[in-house]
């Protein structure tokens, strides 16, 4: 029965998120891919260079917690480091926004805490991941001990178990950093909190959207400027054993102007 259930569970996340066609055509896709990246070390460089555990895909359809918004799940999947250092250093270059140390770095749906424990190593106001999976959550939790206790992290830095457009942003600026986590339902409730918790914070909050499948909704959105999009170059020790990333992916980068 067990077994059923997580079977259940995969399907009604895949029909919720790509109907009929598209689940029997993910299916057959997945079994071509899978025939391809066999050849793919399925530990990604980073953790076996400190000693952590951020690698794995695991499917919206097996991240269950018992929330509603269980189902808008996209997946878990550690961003590709060069890309994330590669689009966060340019954030950082740019002077039409104040320096770091006034902003707080937030990955809603930070699964493990790969970028969680990249951005700890710059100098952030502090640094939150917030995870729904409990399970997802405590793995990452293992991993900050692990990567603070080596001191790498120059900023305080924590992870939170709790449904992403129920946590409160802390106050002063904000960025915040999204992995495509959730389907344009949970991107609606975010924009709703975000709208609530930067009412009185114009040009407050700035927003990292790698794999923007919804940014639609914040470019029709007044509150929100899109600042830059484009793809973002992969190194080759990434390439070589990324099983997700295509060279197309975006990445988008808003500021919230009220």
């Amino acid at each position: 029965m067990p077994k059923l259930g997580i079977a259940w569970s995969k399907l009604r996340w895949s029909m919720a998120h790509r109907g009929l066609g598209g689940t029997l055509r993910f299916a057959l896709r997945r079994a071509r891919r899978q025939s391809i990246d066999e050849a793919k070390p399925l530990r990604h460089p980073f953790d076996e260079r400190y000693g952590v555990d951020t690698s794995g895909l695991i499917g919206g359809g097996e991240l269950r917690s018992g929330h509603r918004n269980d189902v808008f799940n996209t997946a878990y999947y550690g961003m590709a480091p060069s890309r994330f250092r590669t689009v966060v250093d340019a954030w950082i270059a740019d002077e039409s926004h104040v320096a770091i140390e006034e902003y707080s770095f937030v990955d809603l749906g930070c699964g493990k805490g790969r970028a969680v424990m990249m951005a700890s190593e710059l100098r952030f106001q502090e640094v939150i991941g917030v995870e729904l999976n409990a399970a997802l959550a405590r793995i990452g939790e293992k991993n900050l001990a692990l990567w603070t206790e080596a001191g790498r992290a120059v900023c305080p830095v924590r992870i939170v178990c709790q449904e992403a457009t129920e946590f409160v942003f802390p106050e002063g600026h904000c960025l915040l950093y999204l992995f495509n986590p959730f389907a344009a339902p949970v991107v609606r409730q975010l924009i709703e909190r975000i709208e609530a918790d930067f009412a009185a914070r114009p040009r407050m909050l700035d927003l990292v959207y790698f794999n923007p499948e919804s940014g639609e909704l914040l470019d029709a959105h007044r509150g929100f400027k899109l600042l830059w999009t484009g793809t973002v170059a992969m190194s080759e020790e990434d390439a070589a054993v990324d099983h997700v990333a295509s060279a197309d992916d975006l990445c988008s980068v808003y500021r919230w102007v009220g």
